[in-house]
């Protein structure tokens, strides 16, 4: 780590009272780290501001108080208030519940799942989501990173949007949050205005495609302005011509999840959860 990263993260140490243990991952301006907290594991994230916008540390404010609001099984609990780091701050630091298990991406591309295996992983997401539409909060970020499976089986919804991606090129996924591949129409600006909870609903079409398939929908493939034409378009394999196994209900769920309009898509995680709970 560089010196200022080790300062950041003393700062986030004692700001939050944890002792560290190891360091899992860094991803952009975000370090997560595996902390004790009270005897308790933890985990503590870490986001320096130096290169951020303007308005990250509000937004991350904002975004902590909303997800400290949030008690769903199926989202991983914020523990802690946010601390900013440094006056003026220069990072902001957090508490989230340590989670087990193993996360969908290291899952999802090495069998074809089963209906009833996917469709118990869309529902717990779909809940999770649900919760977080309810109090207005749209993850924009729903890549197979950001859900967890625990060894209980249950699936945790993680990371609400603290997280930028960029595509190879330089080109912004509509300045938001968003990982190539898991990407909604909406990043592109097809449709005016920032994602919705209908941008949500899109990736966890993605995410039931992939679990049946074995493959996104909708990959990035290197070219950078290919991918936007085929997200913008949401030109894809037909899932029929994959699975012909499943049955016209089905194959509708998944593709009403990834239509191009997202009106026409399920409103919010509640209607999705609501459909699949009757689908197991």
């Amino acid at each position: 780590m560089s010196l200022a990263e080790i300062d950041l993260l003393n700062m986030a140490l004692d700001a939050t009272g944890v002792t560290l243990r190891s360091k899992i991952n860094e991803g952009g301006q975000k370090a997560v780290y595996l902390v004790d907290s009270a005897g308790q594991s933890a985990v503590l994230k870490v986001i320096s501001l130096s290169t951020s916008s303007p308005d990250a540390l509000k937004r991350a404010e904002r975004e902590v108080e909303l997800l400290r609001s949030i008690a769903s099984e199926n989202v991983v609990a914020v523990i802690s208030p946010l601390a900013e780091l440094g006056n003026p701050a220069t990072g902001v630091a957090w508490l989230e519940e340590h989670l087990d298990g193993e996360d969908l991406s290291s899952l999802l591309f090495n069998v074809k799942w089963s209906w009833d295996d996917t469709v118990g992983m869309a529902l717990d997401v779909s809940r999770g989501l649900a919760v977080a539409h309810e109090k207005r909060v749209v993850h924009r970020d729903l890549s197979a990173n950001n859900v967890r499976r625990l060894s209980s089986g249950t699936y945790k919804v993680m990371d609400f949007g603290f997280a930028r991606f960029t595509l190879k090129s330089g080109l912004t996924i509509g300045g938001q949050p968003g990982t190539p591949g898991y990407a909604s129409p909406e990043h592109l600006h097809a449709y005016s205005g920032a994602p919705t909870p209908a941008s949500d609903i899109f990736s966890v079409g993605i995410l039931m495609y992939a679990a049946l398939t074995g493959s996104l929908p909708i990959p990035h493939l290197g070219d950078d302005m290919d991918y936007v034409t085929r997200l913008r378009h949401t030109v894809f394999e037909p899932l029929a011509n994959l699975r012909p196994d499943l049955g016209a209900d089905q194959l509708d769920v998944i593709n009403r999840c990834l239509h191009r309009q997202p009106a026409r898509r399920f409103l919010n995680g509640a209607a999705l959860s609501l459909t699949l709970e009757d689908m197991k």
